[in-house]
């Protein structure tokens, strides 16, 4: 009986443990992220690097295992680069940095985010190259890297993230071809480069659709509405000829009766 309780003890002393360790490893590549960005001392005041759970800190959310899933910093003035131990996050599914003034280049490691369905970095200053890695985000959906100095051209392994639906890379230094699978994105915007789209070529630069979400919603209120219509005219027709047929009853009735 002894040997079984410690057992059961030791079981859960590890459990403690192994979360204990998860929680350091996201708030020490949270806290590396904060100090990367030169956030300053008002900034971001919450993260407590000797706090073991990052769960409760300012712009983080987190799922009911205590796993990261959401990072956003959105038009917080940084100035400083990205570091690359973000790449650890393995539950993250939102990156959010758009509307800063972060320098340098995009982490190779970043393609280790797993679980990352949305990235945005629009409006910075970042440089060099889109990394081949982002290749590996096969959850990916949205891809937004619009209005930075991004150089060289769009990776041939883009092509293979099964679940993109939201491709923006407008404004920046691109140069080359695009991938032609990448046209098939509902929404995209290549406008602002050396790229071949555009009047001179086969394909615009942006989608004709801005908003694929929203043109389906519409799309299913003009049919449920014209579904609707036909319906009420449907019964309306079945209603007018019932009625007129007990008209026509009645007045054979009254003319018997007079007769």
């Amino acid at each position: 009986m002894l040997l079984k309780m410690g057992l059961v003890y030791g079981l859960l002393l590890l459990i403690c443990l192994d979360s204990f360790v998860t929680s350091d490893y996201q708030g020490d590549a949270l806290y590396a992220l904060r100090a990367s960005l030169n956030a300053s001392s008002t900034q971001l005041s919450d993260w407590n690097q000797n706090q073991v759970n990052p769960c409760t800190w300012s712009n983080i959310i987190c799922d009911n295992s205590y796993n990261v899933i959401s990072v956003t910093l959105s038009a917080m003035g940084f100035s400083g680069f990205l570091s690359p131990r973000i790449g650890g996050l393995k539950t993250l599914s939102t990156l959010t940095l758009q509307g800063n003034r972060i320098t340098g280049e995009i982490p190779k490691e970043f393609g280790n985010l797993s679980s990352l369905v949305s990235l945005d970095l629009e409006n910075n200053q970042l440089t060099g190259q889109i990394p081949s890695s982002l290749g590996n985000l096969k959850k990916l959906q949205f891809l937004i890297l619009s209005q930075n100095k991004l150089q060289g051209s769009i990776p041939e392994s883009i092509v293979n993230l099964p679940n993109l639906i939201d491709l923006r890379v407008a404004s920046n230094n691109l140069s080359g071809q695009i991938p032609d699978n990448l046209f098939q994105v509902a929404k995209y915007n290549f406008s602002g480069n050396d790229l071949n789209c555009g009047v001179t070529f086969l394909h615009p630069c942006a989608s004709d659709n801005k908003n694929p979400v929203a043109h389906q919603s519409k799309l299913g209120i003009l049919i449920g509405s014209v579904g609707g219509i036909i319906v009420i005219l449907l019964l309306g027709g079945l209603l007018f000829f019932i009625w007129k047929g007990k008209q026509k009853g009645y007045k054979r009735e009254v003319f018997v009766d007079v007769a």
